[in-house]
């Protein structure tokens, strides 16, 4: 029994170690070398938008996730269990401690920041950028920082920005939210949804490099940095809403 019991144990360290390796290669480009969040979400809380258990977050891992980032893979299903297995290992991790006062940030983010004008939480604010409800269970608090600081390094292709003018004349600044041959749809700056023929198009320019939203580094201090970027990691899916 005891001899069982070690090989068991053994292969399940393997499975670990295995898990480990794939997830590196296939997974920390956007969950971060060990699973802290990056453009992904943090997978150490355990806690997550789809993958309440075993069977659902292997779903997710092996189909991915419509209309985000998150690709299907075509590894071989051990290959996938180990990753889950992995997955949940690193589940229960300690979070990051960072500097700041969310409470602070929070003032911030509504006042100075001048952030609602494109950022929406709970259902409040605008809709130009993306929804940060959630944003501290979907990035570390080093992405988030970098984005505060950097907005041009990383930017989705769902909010790319578009500048377009049509026979009559109008022209038009907004965000690209979907294109196909022969139309475009995208929403102007004063969050107005719009659908165009590509043939009444004078011109049509998607900037992929550049984003609408400001660095903040010149507008915030360092200590005032520390503090948004406290709220906003503050702003976990588990988290109690008042």
């Amino acid at each position: 029994m005891h001899i069982v019991a070690c090989e068991i144990s053994i292969a399940q360290d393997d499975d670990l170690t295995a898990g480990e390796r794939l997830f590196r290669l296939h997974c920390a480009e956007c969950h971060g070398m060990d699973a802290e969040g990056g453009r992904g979400p943090d997978l150490r809380r355990g806690v997550y938008q789809r993958g309440s258990n075993d069977e659902a977050l292997y779903r997710t891992i092996s189909k991915g996730v419509a209309g985000t980032p998150m690709p299907a893979t075509t590894i071989s299903e051990a290959q996938l269990w180990q990753i889950v297995r992995y997955v949940r290992g690193a589940a229960g991790g300690v979070r990051v401690t960072v500097p700041g006062n969310p409470a602070a940030g929070e003032k911030l983010y509504y006042g100075k920041g001048g952030c609602t004008r494109c950022h929406m939480i709970r259902g409040q604010g605008g809709r130009l950028g993306p929804d940060l409800t959630y944003i501290g269970s979907q990035r570390s608090a080093a992405h988030l920082r970098a984005s505060i600081l950097r907005p041009d390094e990383e930017i989705s292709p769902a909010y790319w920005s578009v500048e377009l003018s049509d026979k009559d004349g109008n022209v038009y600044s907004g965000i690209r939210m979907n294109e196909d041959t022969y139309s475009i749809q995208f929403i102007d700056l004063n969050e107005n949804l719009h659908s165009l023929a590509k043939q009444n198009l004078r011109t049509l320019a998607v900037d992929r490099k550049k984003s609408r939203m400001p660095g903040y580094g010149g507008m915030l201090t360092a200590a005032e940095l520390d503090d948004l970027v406290a709220y906003l990691y503050s702003l976990q899916r588990n988290a109690r809403l008042p």
